[in-house]
């Protein structure tokens, strides 16, 4: 039904289109072919039925020869679906030729930049340009799945998107938010058929926004005091100690904090945060250590106990 619709309402605009503009997975410099994988029969009714077809291609999409671009379409199709090649691969190396039936009279190439080779030899973004647009990366992610795509407030959305966009854009002041929205569990490295570092650069760019001053005050701010207390021994024992009796007026019956002030609130909207046990692993470690002594027992050393 759906198709049925879809094709009766949409195939007019095919036919009676005069220009058709597509993008490109992969262009051949050694013969100067466009590849274009889909799924579906679209891309090859826009590159076929219109009078000029448009091609917008990405620098970063050119491979040397047709050997490499075997690799790379193996590399794509069973990365992003499973499959082993996907439904059309086509390849175009130009206009409809005299005595041919399809294709369109004029083709126009247009390779895009757009900040593209900023990147070349950049230490630490430059393996940015290796994506193949596989998706494998947004499939895996914790943060991808449950926000979707138009969260990101770009073309490129998930952990490649949070990647790529500051430095095309050159934008860390807006864009660079997009790096914390991650829980830099590595899964989109570990799922990435070309192993770009996302979670590395992901917390590169968490550096660079703070070496820009870009950071809010507070946020700052918290950060020092987390650097100066688990700096000093004795202030993070301080700390830990004072944090049960901060916390304790928040405790509801059964021993959990159901509401949390501040930015903390967040976090119990959903779940509740368990109390800070009023003894600590170390108190509790040197009081049995204590005992020990006092009893005239052998003290616990490493794993071993005293029975």
């Amino acid at each position: 039904m759906l198709a049925d619709y879809a094709k009766t309402r949409l195939r007019n605009y095919f036919l009676e289109a005069d220009i058709g503009l597509t993008g490109c997975n992969f262009g051949v410099a050694e013969s100067g072919a466009i590849t274009l994988v889909s799924n579906e029969g679209n891309g090859r009714m826009v590159t076929t039925i219109p009078k000029c077809h448009v091609v917008i291609m990405g620098m970063e999409r050119l491979v040397p020869t047709y050997d490499d671009l075997e690799v790379v379409l193996n590399l794509l199709a069973r990365s992003a679906t499973g499959q082993k090649l996907t439904t059309y691969t086509s390849m175009i190396t130009g206009p409809r030729r005299e005595g041919e039936l399809d294709g369109p009279e004029e083709l126009h190439l247009i390779i895009l930049d757009n900040g593209r080779s900023a990147q070349l030899g950049d230490p630490v973004f430059q393996d940015v340009l290796h994506c193949i647009r596989c998706a494998a990366c947004l499939n895996v992610c914790p943060v991808y799945r449950h926000v979707g795509g138009h969260t990101y407030g770009g073309v490129y959305s998930g952990p490649i998107g949070a990647v790529l966009t500051p430095p095309l854009q050159q934008d860390m002041k807006e864009a660079g938010q997009l790096s914390y929205a991650s829980s830099l569990c590595g899964a989109c490295y570990e799922a990435c058929p070309v192993k770009i570092p996302l979670h590395d650069m992901l917390v590169q760019l968490r550096a660079r926004k703070v070496r820009l001053g870009l950071t809010p005050l507070a946020e700052r701010v918290a950060f020092k005091t987390f650097q100066t207390t688990f700096g000093n021994v004795k202030l993070y024992r301080m700390a830990t100690k004072s944090a049960y009796y901060a916390m304790k007026p928040l405790v509801s019956k059964g021993g959990y904090i159901k509401k949390a002030p501040g930015p903390a609130a967040g976090w119990t909207q959903s779940r509740f945060l368990p109390m800070k046990p009023k003894m600590s692993f170390r108190d509790r470690w040197e009081a049995l250590q204590r005992e020990l002594a006092q009893s005239g027992g052998v003290q616990a050393k490493g794993g071993e106990g005293h029975e």
